[in-house]
Parts: structure tokens; C-alpha cells; sequence
């Protein structure tokens, strides 16, 4: 039985396309390196057209209206469907910025993760740069033999910033995960990205694609499992999960402010409706768990903070949370035991007549609480431990 949550969720209509004929991927300023394999990064010209919302909603100009526009969106009356006034279409070529890396050996190249970050952060969630041994999830699934492709969502780090209001929104960006699966699945993802790499490196062909997300990245995910269950071989979703303390507690846990007044030199490129993660101390309430919780981790936390858009904290989520009646992959359900998403302890979320509902032809469906960690499960000092568990998850399910 579908539970009854999705009854209040919406069909959002959408349709992607591929690159533009003549249109390649350009070179980013630097490469990154990761002993035993090739990495590149690089902007990724990504076509795709959504339904997105009409929202009446304030303006975030200030962090006076961030905050004004966190409790319009989350008393507990509020009505969000509510104020969404129209579905407009939106549709355009986006530079997504990129990384892709590939083993030097192994026998698992040729399967390739596609890892979505969620709200709070770019790519650079994947990839820690301090002790990247015991906190890159890139580095851990390269020793592990896979491939692996990081992306800044629309919005964040170095792709396109886009209307805040109007496009960067949910719709939007399930289909820009789409339109790059595709491109992973034919081939041409590896065509683009080829002329970023040293010469001499031979990229390889991709047969399978697992989709591994955080937070709004595994929501996004959800939507692209139950609308092109056909591009994904195998799931991970961390940080995300149906429960009966679901994101109770969502929007005022960020600490939200306008992003240009919270840093200047770093933001001042952001236009009006980008937010971020406020302060240090909103940084740990919401991503670390002071059992598991290095300082250094904190500090290099809040210094890689990406603004996301107050368009993806709007109704338009609704789009994507429908259930995957045809997916047939596996799927693992990663959390952190303190998780603010389940209100601060995730033990006992897991209810797997509603997950069944969702994923009814899975072909396995696993749940996992990793100790003493939160909502930011790479951040922490058992981060390695629990990918061990996902790479487990995937070789007991032929990935």
C-alpha cells in the first residue's frame, strides 16, 4: 500500500535533452589529484526543461527577509501547496560544474556513481581536502575501483546561478540529473570530459550508473528513480529517509541568512534568494554530532558552505517524491544516528511497509544508521567505516 503521505504530493511533468550540437565541456581552473587515479574537472553544458512552481513568496534580499521567509514556510499551518499560483516551464543550456574520476585499475571502472550533494554545500561534500584519506567519500570509492562523478547542482559552487525563484528549483533539478545520467549511460559524458584529462588517459565506458545522494541530493534522487527508474542500476540515499520525524524541524535548523550579506568577498556574485548556512554554530547543530565530531572537520565545513535557493525550499518539492513503482535496483537507506531529520535520533525510523510501498520492485532494500554520526556523514570520524558499508551494500548486489 502506498502510504499516505504521497496523496498530498503532486505530478510535476518535465522533459530533459542532451547536449546542444557543437556545444563541449570547457575547462574549470584546476585539477584534482588522488593517488592511484585520473581526475579532471571541468563545466558540463547540461540542456533540460521543467515544469517548475509559480510560488507567492517573499523576496530574500537581507538577512532580515531570510528569516521572514524561513517562518512564512514553516509554522506548522502553513499551507505551501497553497501559494503555488502556476506551473511555468523552464528550459535552457546550464554550465554544470564537474569532476570526474577515474581508477587507474581495478575491476570496477567501468561502473560509475553519480554523487548529488544536497542544500548547504557543493561537490566539495564528496571531497574533503583536509586528511581526504579518512573523510573523501571521492578517494574511498576510488580505492574501491569505481568511477566516480561529483557535480555542483544548479546554483551552487561553479555552475550557472541561475533566477532564484523561478528555475533553480526541484523540477529543475531532476531533470539536469537526468539529462547527465544519460549522457553516462550513451557515452557522451566521457566524450565531453576527455579533452580535461592528461593526455594519454584513456576513459572508460560506463555499463552501469549508481546514483548515490545527500540530503536534497537523495530526494532529488527520488524523483529520478521513480521517473527514469531505466538510467539507475543501483541507489544510495544518505541523509534522507520517510519516517514519522521527517524534516519536522527543516528550514529553522539551517540558520538561514541572504547569502551576499553573510560574506561579501565570497557570495557578492549571488543575487537576490540565494541563502546560506549562517554561522559555524548552525553548521554543527545541523551537519555534526559532537561524538564523532573532529574541529578541523567543522571549520572546513562552514569555510566550503555553498548557498542554495529559496526556489528549492518551496512547494516545487513535492515534485519529487512520488513512488518508484517500476525501479528494480537495489536501494540502501544511509543515516546518520542523530540525524536532525529524524529529529535528532534516526533508531527505529525505518518502516519497511512504507518503504515497500515506494520501492515495490527493488530488488533489495537495505537500512543502515551509522553510530554517533549526523546529517553530515562524511564529516565525521567513522565516515570511512560507513562507506565501507555502502561499498558492501553495492558488491553483495553485483555493482
Amino acid at each position: 500500500m502506498i502510504p499516505k503521505f504521497s496523496s498530498l504530493l503532486f505530478t510535476i511533468a518535465s522533459t530533459y535533452s542532451l547536449f546542444a550540437p557543437g556545444i563541449y565541456a570547457s575547462p574549470a581552473k584546476h585539477d584534482v589529484v588522488h593517488p592511484g587515479a585520473s581526475c579532471a574537472k571541468f563545466i558540463l553544458p547540461v540542456t533540460a526543461t521543467a515544469q517548475n512552481a509559480a510560488v507567492n513568496a517573499p523576496t530574500v534580499n537581507s538577512n532580515i527577509d531570510a528569516i521572514n521567509w524561513v517562518w512564512e514556510f514553516s509554522t506548522w499551518s502553513h499551507n505551501a501547496t497553497a501559494r503555488i499560483t502556476g506551473q511555468p516551464t523552464v528550459s535552457g543550456t546550464y554550465g554544470i560544474g564537474a569532476q570526474l574520476c577515474i581508477p587507474t585499475s581495478g575491476t570496477k571502472k567501468e561502473i560509475l556513481q553519480i554523487a548529488t550533494h544536497g542544500l548547504g554545500f557543493d561537490k566539495r561534500y564528496w571531497d574533503a581536502e583536509v586528511q581526504p584519506d579518512q573523510y573523501s567519500y571521492v578517494r574511498a570509492a576510488l580505492k574501491a575501483g569505481y568511477s566516480i562523478l561529483t557535480y555542483d547542482r544548479l546554483g551552487t559552487g561553479a555552475s550557472d546561478k541561475a533566477d532564484a525563484y523561478t528555475v533553480v528549483q526541484a523540477p529543475l533539478q531532476l531533470e539536469l540529473l537526468a539529462a547527465i545520467s544519460k549522457l553516462a549511460r550513451s557515452g557522451e559524458l566521457a566524450q565531453a570530459a576527455q579533452p580535461n584529462f592528461s593526455s594519454g588517459t584513456t576513459l572508460p565506458t560506463f555499463t552501469k550508473v549508481v546514483q548515490v545522494g545527500h540530503s536534497y541530493g537523495s530526494m532529488i534522487q527520488t524523483g529520478l528513480l521513480s521517473k527514469y527508474p531505466s538510467l539507475v542500476d543501483g541507489a544510495i540515499q544518505t541523509g534522507w529517509i520517510f519516517g514519522p520525524h521527517t524534516i519536522t524541524n527543516a528550514q529553522p535548523v539551517f540558520g538561514w541568512q541572504f547569502a551576499r550579506e553573510n560574506d561579501p568577498k565570497k557570495f557578492g556574485d549571488r543575487p537576490s534568494g540565494y541563502i546560506v548556512v549562517g554561522t559555524k554554530s548552525s553548521m554543527q547543530q545541523l551537519f555534526l554530532s559532537k561524538q564523532r565530531l573532529d574541529p578541523k572537520l567543522l571549520d572546513y565545513a562552514y569555510d566550503i558552505r555553498a548557498p542554495g535557493t529559496v526556489g528549492e525550499g518551496q512547494p516545487s518539492i513535492s515534485a519529487i517524491g512520488k513512488p518508484a513503482l517500476n525501479y528494480t535496483g537495489p536501494l540502501q537507506y544511509f543515516l546518520g544516528e542523530y540525524d536532525f531529520l529524524c529529529t535528532g535520533d534516526c533508531n527505529g525510523q525505518f518502516n519497511e511497509t512504507i518503504q515497500r510501498g515506494l520501492y515495490p520492485k527493488a530488488s533489495a532494500l537495505e537500512f543502515h544508521i551509522q553510530p554517533e554520526t549526523a546529517h553530515g556523514t562524511t564529516l565525521h570520524k567513522n565516515a570511512t567505516a560507513g562507506y565501507q558499508v555502502m561499498f558492501d551494500f553495492l558488491a553483495r548486489n553485483g555493482l
